[in-house]
């Protein structure tokens, strides 16, 4: 399983826009923070077997489901690797 990060703010969007985006990242199997707030840029997280191109679209379809214009970040969290990758990428 990979970890993924995905951060993402909404312009000029006011509390229900954040609420539409935080349903519509739910729906997308996205964990939301427990620290977001309920606007400005929040983060959420996601477990999953896939490529980093599939986190990316699922992030892009959820913000632009809200109507407004938006910017995100999406990282793989690579503190979750396993040990073994870890090692090799010190040699």
């Amino acid at each position: 399983m990979t970890n993924f990060i995905a951060s993402v703010e909404l312009q000029q969007a006011g509390a229900e826009d954040y609420k539409q985006l935080i349903l519509a990242m739910k729906k997308r199997s996205f964990i939301e923070d427990k620290n977001n707030k309920t606007s400005g840029n929040l983060t959420f997280r996601r477990q999953a077997k896939i490529e980093i191109k599939e986190v990316i679209d699922a992030v892009l379809n959820a913000a632009a489901s809200t109507g407004k214009k938006f910017s995100f970040t999406v990282m793989k969290d690579k503190a979750a690797d396993n040990k073994a990758n870890r090692k090799h990428a010190l040699q």
